[in-house]
Protein backbone atom coordinates (compact mmCIF):
# COMPACT_ATOMS: atom_id res chain seq x y z
CA UNK A 1 0.00 0.00 0.00
CA UNK A 2 2.83 2.36 0.90
CA UNK A 3 4.59 1.54 -2.39
CA UNK A 4 1.44 2.34 -4.34
CA UNK A 5 1.15 5.71 -2.61
CA UNK A 6 4.79 6.67 -3.13
CA UNK A 7 4.72 5.65 -6.80
CA UNK A 8 1.45 7.43 -7.50
CA UNK A 9 1.66 10.64 -9.56
CA UNK A 10 -0.65 12.20 -6.96
CA UNK A 11 1.61 11.33 -4.01
CA UNK A 12 2.52 14.94 -3.22
CA UNK A 13 -1.13 15.91 -3.51
CA UNK A 14 -1.97 13.29 -0.87
CA UNK A 15 0.80 14.60 1.39
CA UNK A 16 -0.43 18.18 0.96
CA UNK A 17 -4.00 17.18 1.85
CA UNK A 18 -2.79 15.25 4.91
CA UNK A 19 -0.73 18.22 6.12
CA UNK A 20 -3.65 20.58 5.58
CA UNK A 21 -6.01 18.26 7.47
CA UNK A 22 -3.52 17.96 10.31
CA UNK A 23 -3.16 21.74 10.42
CA UNK A 24 -6.93 22.19 10.44
CA UNK A 25 -7.23 19.66 13.25
CA UNK A 26 -4.61 21.52 15.31
CA UNK A 27 -6.34 24.85 14.70
CA UNK A 28 -9.69 23.33 15.68
CA UNK A 29 -8.13 21.84 18.83
CA UNK A 30 -6.64 25.21 19.84
CA UNK A 31 -9.95 26.98 19.22
CA UNK A 32 -11.80 24.34 21.23
CA UNK A 33 -9.36 24.70 24.15
CA UNK A 34 -9.68 28.49 24.07
CA UNK A 35 -13.47 28.21 23.97
CA UNK A 36 -13.46 25.74 26.85
CA UNK A 37 -11.08 27.97 28.84
CA UNK A 38 -13.37 30.96 28.34
CA UNK A 39 -16.41 28.92 29.33
CA UNK A 40 -14.75 27.72 32.54
CA UNK A 41 -13.60 31.24 33.41
CA UNK A 42 -17.06 32.66 32.72
CA UNK A 43 -18.71 30.01 34.90
CA UNK A 44 -16.23 30.68 37.70
CA UNK A 45 -16.92 34.42 37.50
CA UNK A 46 -20.67 33.85 37.57
CA UNK A 47 -20.30 31.35 40.40
CA UNK A 48 -18.25 33.81 42.46
CA UNK A 49 -20.79 36.57 41.80
CA UNK A 50 -23.66 34.30 42.90
CA UNK A 51 -21.79 33.33 46.07
CA UNK A 52 -21.24 36.98 46.95
CA UNK A 53 -24.86 37.82 46.16
CA UNK A 54 -26.17 34.94 48.26
CA UNK A 55 -23.89 35.74 51.21
CA UNK A 56 -24.87 39.41 51.14
CA UNK A 57 -28.57 38.59 50.87
CA UNK A 58 -28.42 36.15 53.78
CA UNK A 59 -26.65 38.62 56.04
CA UNK A 60 -28.49 41.81 55.13
CA UNK A 61 -32.01 40.76 54.11
CA UNK A 62 -34.81 39.15 56.09
CA UNK A 63 -36.16 37.54 52.90
CA UNK A 64 -33.09 36.52 50.85
CA UNK A 65 -35.03 34.15 48.58
CA UNK A 66 -36.83 37.13 47.04
CA UNK A 67 -33.53 38.71 46.01
CA UNK A 68 -31.91 35.64 44.49
CA UNK A 69 -32.56 34.06 41.08
CA UNK A 70 -33.52 30.41 41.26
CA UNK A 71 -30.67 28.01 40.46
CA UNK A 72 -30.86 26.04 37.22
CA UNK A 73 -27.34 25.01 36.19
CA UNK A 74 -25.19 22.78 38.36
CA UNK A 75 -22.68 25.55 39.05
CA UNK A 76 -25.50 27.75 40.36
CA UNK A 77 -26.53 25.08 42.86
CA UNK A 78 -22.85 24.73 43.83
CA UNK A 79 -22.46 28.50 44.30
CA UNK A 80 -25.50 28.78 46.56
CA UNK A 81 -24.45 25.68 48.49
CA UNK A 82 -20.96 27.04 49.18
CA UNK A 83 -22.36 30.40 50.27
CA UNK A 84 -24.91 28.80 52.60
CA UNK A 85 -22.35 26.41 54.10
CA UNK A 86 -19.98 29.34 54.73
CA UNK A 87 -22.73 31.34 56.45
CA UNK A 88 -23.72 28.35 58.60
CA UNK A 89 -20.09 27.94 59.69
CA UNK A 90 -19.73 31.63 60.54
CA UNK A 91 -23.08 32.66 62.01
CA UNK A 92 -25.69 31.47 64.46
CA UNK A 93 -29.19 32.58 65.38
CA UNK A 94 -31.40 34.39 62.90
CA UNK A 95 -28.88 34.49 60.06
CA UNK A 96 -28.22 30.76 60.33
CA UNK A 97 -31.97 30.10 60.40
CA UNK A 98 -32.39 32.12 57.19
CA UNK A 99 -29.59 30.14 55.55
CA UNK A 100 -31.20 26.83 56.47
CA UNK A 101 -34.58 28.02 55.22
CA UNK A 102 -33.04 29.12 51.92
CA UNK A 103 -31.90 25.55 51.24
CA UNK A 104 -35.51 24.48 50.93
CA UNK A 105 -36.80 27.67 49.32
CA UNK A 106 -34.38 27.38 46.39
CA UNK A 107 -34.85 23.62 46.03
CA UNK A 108 -31.20 22.94 46.86
CA UNK A 109 -31.93 20.10 49.26
CA UNK A 110 -34.23 18.34 46.76
CA UNK A 111 -31.64 18.76 44.01
CA UNK A 112 -28.86 17.10 45.98
CA UNK A 113 -31.16 14.38 47.29
CA UNK A 114 -31.83 13.43 43.68
CA UNK A 115 -28.13 13.65 42.86
CA UNK A 116 -27.30 11.39 45.83
CA UNK A 117 -29.20 8.64 43.96
CA UNK A 118 -27.32 9.23 40.69
CA UNK A 119 -25.95 6.21 38.85
CA UNK A 120 -22.42 7.69 38.88
CA UNK A 121 -20.73 7.12 42.24
CA UNK A 122 -18.62 10.29 42.35
CA UNK A 123 -21.69 12.45 41.73
CA UNK A 124 -23.41 10.67 44.60
CA UNK A 125 -20.38 11.30 46.79
CA UNK A 126 -20.24 14.99 45.87
CA UNK A 127 -23.94 15.39 46.67
CA UNK A 128 -23.44 13.75 50.07
CA UNK A 129 -20.49 16.06 50.82
CA UNK A 130 -22.56 19.15 50.04
CA UNK A 131 -25.56 17.96 52.06
CA UNK A 132 -23.24 17.17 54.98
CA UNK A 133 -21.94 20.76 54.93
CA UNK A 134 -25.48 22.00 55.68
CA UNK A 135 -25.79 19.89 58.85
CA UNK A 136 -29.56 19.67 58.48
CA UNK A 137 -31.12 17.39 61.08
CA UNK A 138 -33.66 16.29 58.49
CA UNK A 139 -30.82 14.80 56.40
CA UNK A 140 -30.01 12.15 58.99
CA UNK A 141 -32.74 9.68 57.99
CA UNK A 142 -31.96 10.26 54.33
CA UNK A 143 -28.27 9.52 54.90
CA UNK A 144 -29.14 6.30 56.73
CA UNK A 145 -31.42 5.20 53.89
CA UNK A 146 -28.77 5.95 51.27
CA UNK A 147 -26.12 4.15 53.32
CA UNK A 148 -28.17 0.94 53.42
CA UNK A 149 -28.39 0.81 49.63
CA UNK A 150 -24.99 2.29 48.72
CA UNK A 151 -22.64 -0.28 47.08
CA UNK A 152 -19.50 1.90 46.83
CA UNK A 153 -17.26 2.20 49.90
CA UNK A 154 -15.94 5.63 48.91
CA UNK A 155 -19.47 7.02 49.14
CA UNK A 156 -20.09 5.20 52.42
CA UNK A 157 -17.11 6.97 54.00
CA UNK A 158 -18.68 10.30 53.04
CA UNK A 159 -22.10 9.31 54.37
CA UNK A 160 -20.59 8.37 57.73
CA UNK A 161 -18.74 11.69 57.81
CA UNK A 162 -22.02 13.49 57.16
CA UNK A 163 -23.81 11.49 59.86
CA UNK A 164 -21.06 12.32 62.36
CA UNK A 165 -21.97 16.01 62.02
CA UNK A 166 -25.58 15.21 62.92
CA UNK A 167 -24.99 13.23 66.11
CA UNK A 168 -27.63 13.88 68.76
CA UNK A 169 -27.33 11.17 71.38
CA UNK A 170 -25.47 8.12 72.62
CA UNK A 171 -27.36 5.74 70.31
CA UNK A 172 -26.13 7.70 67.28
CA UNK A 173 -22.52 7.24 68.38
CA UNK A 174 -22.99 3.48 68.76
CA UNK A 175 -24.56 3.31 65.29
CA UNK A 176 -21.62 5.20 63.78
CA UNK A 177 -19.14 2.94 65.57
CA UNK A 178 -20.83 -0.09 64.01
CA UNK A 179 -20.68 1.51 60.57
CA UNK A 180 -16.98 2.25 61.03
CA UNK A 181 -16.27 -1.34 62.04
CA UNK A 182 -17.88 -2.54 58.79
CA UNK A 183 -15.56 -0.50 56.56
CA UNK A 184 -12.60 -2.25 54.91
CA UNK A 185 -9.99 0.21 56.21
CA UNK A 186 -9.71 3.27 58.42
CA UNK A 187 -7.08 5.99 58.49
CA UNK A 188 -6.25 7.66 61.83
CA UNK A 189 -7.10 11.12 60.45
CA UNK A 190 -10.49 10.02 59.13
CA UNK A 191 -11.48 8.28 62.36
CA UNK A 192 -10.27 11.21 64.47
CA UNK A 193 -12.28 13.61 62.29
CA UNK A 194 -15.39 11.47 62.74
CA UNK A 195 -15.10 11.54 66.52
CA UNK A 196 -14.22 15.23 66.51
CA UNK A 197 -17.41 15.93 64.55
CA UNK A 198 -19.37 13.85 67.05
CA UNK A 199 -17.97 15.77 70.01
CA UNK A 200 -18.59 19.13 68.32
CA UNK A 201 -22.19 18.20 67.48
CA UNK A 202 -22.86 17.01 71.02
CA UNK A 203 -21.25 20.13 72.51
CA UNK A 204 -23.56 22.27 70.40
CA UNK A 205 -26.51 20.38 71.90
CA UNK A 206 -25.10 20.58 75.43
CA UNK A 207 -24.70 16.79 75.51
CA UNK A 208 -20.93 16.34 75.68
CA UNK A 209 -21.46 13.74 78.42
CA UNK A 210 -22.94 11.38 75.82
CA UNK A 211 -19.51 10.97 74.25
CA UNK A 212 -18.03 10.36 77.69
CA UNK A 213 -20.56 7.56 78.17
CA UNK A 214 -19.50 6.03 74.85
CA UNK A 215 -15.81 6.17 75.80
CA UNK A 216 -16.63 4.65 79.19
CA UNK A 217 -18.29 1.72 77.43
CA UNK A 218 -15.37 1.17 75.06
CA UNK A 219 -12.71 1.45 77.78
CA UNK A 220 -12.64 -2.31 78.35
CA UNK A 221 -14.45 -3.39 75.18
CA UNK A 222 -12.12 -5.80 73.42
CA UNK A 223 -14.17 -5.67 70.22
CA UNK A 224 -13.09 -2.05 69.71
CA UNK A 225 -9.57 -1.75 68.32
CA UNK A 226 -7.06 0.08 70.48
CA UNK A 227 -6.20 2.30 67.53
CA UNK A 228 -9.83 3.43 67.39
CA UNK A 229 -9.67 4.20 71.11
CA UNK A 230 -6.54 6.23 70.44
CA UNK A 231 -8.38 8.19 67.75
CA UNK A 232 -11.22 8.88 70.21
CA UNK A 233 -8.71 10.36 72.65
CA UNK A 234 -7.04 12.39 69.90
CA UNK A 235 -10.47 13.79 69.05
CA UNK A 236 -10.83 14.79 72.70
CA UNK A 237 -7.49 16.60 72.37
CA UNK A 238 -8.64 18.43 69.23
CA UNK A 239 -12.01 19.34 70.76
CA UNK A 240 -10.58 20.27 74.21
CA UNK A 241 -12.89 18.01 76.22
CA UNK A 242 -12.86 19.71 79.62
CA UNK A 243 -15.31 17.21 81.08
CA UNK A 244 -13.26 14.17 80.09
CA UNK A 245 -10.41 14.66 82.55
CA UNK A 246 -11.23 11.65 84.74
CA UNK A 247 -11.95 9.39 81.79
CA UNK A 248 -8.66 10.26 80.10
CA UNK A 249 -6.83 9.27 83.27
CA UNK A 250 -8.71 5.98 83.29
CA UNK A 251 -7.55 5.26 79.75
CA UNK A 252 -3.99 6.12 80.72
CA UNK A 253 -4.15 3.69 83.65
CA UNK A 254 -5.93 0.93 81.72
CA UNK A 255 -3.38 0.69 78.88
CA UNK A 256 0.12 0.87 80.39
CA UNK A 257 1.56 -1.16 77.50
CA UNK A 258 -0.11 0.76 74.66
CA UNK A 259 2.22 3.70 73.88
CA UNK A 260 -0.14 5.32 71.38
CA UNK A 261 -3.00 5.46 73.88
CA UNK A 262 -0.64 6.80 76.55
CA UNK A 263 0.64 9.49 74.20
CA UNK A 264 -2.87 10.51 73.16
CA UNK A 265 -3.95 10.66 76.81
CA UNK A 266 -0.97 12.83 77.80
CA UNK A 267 -1.70 15.26 74.95
CA UNK A 268 -5.41 15.47 75.73
CA UNK A 269 -4.78 15.99 79.45
CA UNK A 270 -2.17 18.66 78.78
CA UNK A 271 -4.63 20.44 76.47
CA UNK A 272 -7.04 20.93 79.39
CA UNK A 273 -4.27 21.89 81.82
CA UNK A 274 -3.89 18.58 83.66
CA UNK A 275 -0.22 17.59 84.08
CA UNK A 276 -0.67 15.02 86.85
CA UNK A 277 0.56 12.16 84.64
CA UNK A 278 3.71 13.95 83.48
CA UNK A 279 6.14 12.57 86.11
CA UNK A 280 4.96 9.03 85.45
CA UNK A 281 5.10 9.47 81.68
CA UNK A 282 8.67 10.79 81.86
CA UNK A 283 9.74 7.45 83.34
CA UNK A 284 7.93 5.28 80.81
CA UNK A 285 10.16 2.65 79.17
CA UNK A 286 8.93 3.64 75.69
CA UNK A 287 10.88 6.66 74.43
CA UNK A 288 7.86 7.90 72.45
CA UNK A 289 5.86 8.32 75.65
CA UNK A 290 8.73 10.16 77.32
CA UNK A 291 9.02 12.39 74.28
CA UNK A 292 5.30 13.21 74.31
CA UNK A 293 5.53 14.22 77.97
CA UNK A 294 8.48 16.49 77.25
CA UNK A 295 6.56 18.28 74.50
CA UNK A 296 4.35 19.76 77.23
CA UNK A 297 6.77 19.73 80.14
CA UNK A 298 7.64 23.41 79.74
CA UNK A 299 4.07 24.25 80.75
CA UNK A 300 4.48 22.71 84.19
CA UNK A 301 8.19 22.16 84.66
CA UNK A 302 8.73 24.29 87.75
CA UNK A 303 8.35 21.17 89.89
CA UNK A 304 9.95 18.81 87.37
CA UNK A 305 13.31 20.45 86.67
CA UNK A 306 15.35 17.61 88.26
CA UNK A 307 13.45 14.97 86.25
CA UNK A 308 13.83 16.90 83.00
CA UNK A 309 17.51 17.55 83.65
CA UNK A 310 18.08 13.83 84.21
CA UNK A 311 16.58 13.14 80.78
CA UNK A 312 19.49 14.97 79.16
CA UNK A 313 21.24 11.62 79.62
CA UNK A 314 18.46 9.57 78.05
CA UNK A 315 19.36 6.85 75.56
CA UNK A 316 17.18 8.47 72.90
CA UNK A 317 18.57 11.42 70.98
CA UNK A 318 15.07 12.83 70.46
CA UNK A 319 14.34 12.69 74.18
CA UNK A 320 17.62 14.43 75.05
CA UNK A 321 17.02 17.26 72.59
CA UNK A 322 13.44 17.83 73.74
CA UNK A 323 14.47 17.71 77.39
CA UNK A 324 17.00 20.45 76.67
CA UNK A 325 14.42 22.50 74.78
CA UNK A 326 11.96 22.11 77.67
CA UNK A 327 14.59 23.49 80.04
CA UNK A 328 15.29 26.35 77.63
CA UNK A 329 11.61 27.32 77.85
CA UNK A 330 11.57 27.09 81.65
CA UNK A 331 12.95 30.53 82.32
CA UNK A 332 16.04 31.44 84.32
CA UNK A 333 16.20 28.24 86.39
CA UNK A 334 15.99 26.07 83.29
CA UNK A 335 18.66 27.98 81.40
CA UNK A 336 20.91 27.90 84.46
CA UNK A 337 20.58 24.11 84.48
CA UNK A 338 21.46 24.02 80.80
CA UNK A 339 24.57 26.14 81.33
CA UNK A 340 25.71 23.75 84.05
CA UNK A 341 25.05 20.73 81.83
CA UNK A 342 26.82 22.32 78.87
CA UNK A 343 30.03 22.19 80.91
CA UNK A 344 29.47 18.59 82.10
CA UNK A 345 31.63 15.66 81.07
CA UNK A 346 28.70 13.74 79.63
CA UNK A 347 29.07 14.45 75.91
CA UNK A 348 25.43 13.68 75.11
CA UNK A 349 24.05 15.93 77.85
CA UNK A 350 26.50 18.73 77.08
CA UNK A 351 25.73 18.59 73.34
CA UNK A 352 21.97 18.75 73.92
CA UNK A 353 22.36 21.57 76.45
CA UNK A 354 24.66 23.54 74.16
CA UNK A 355 22.18 23.24 71.31
CA UNK A 356 19.25 24.40 73.45
CA UNK A 357 21.22 27.41 74.68
CA UNK A 358 21.57 28.61 71.10
CA UNK A 359 17.78 28.79 70.77
CA UNK A 360 15.82 31.92 71.51
CA UNK A 361 14.42 32.01 75.07
CA UNK A 362 10.68 31.26 75.30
Amino acid sequence: MLDLLTQSPHFYDYVTVAVLLLGLFNVFEILFLLYNKNMVERIEREKLALKRLASTALITSTAPAELLPGPAAEYEFAAYSEAIASVLDSFEGEIADRARALIGQLGIDDHYRRLARHRTWYKRGNAIDIMASFRLKASREFFLAVYRSEPVHDVKYRIIYGLSRLTREHADIRALAQMLSALPYLTPKYTEDIFYNIISALKAEGKEGEFGLFMKETLNDQSVQNLVKRDCINACFAATCEKGRGLLKEYYAAYPHEPEILIASIKALARIGDFSKMPEAMKNPDWRVRLAALKYAHLCCADLLPEIRAMLRDNSYHVRINAALALAKAGGAGRAALQAEAASEDKFASAAAAYALTQEPA
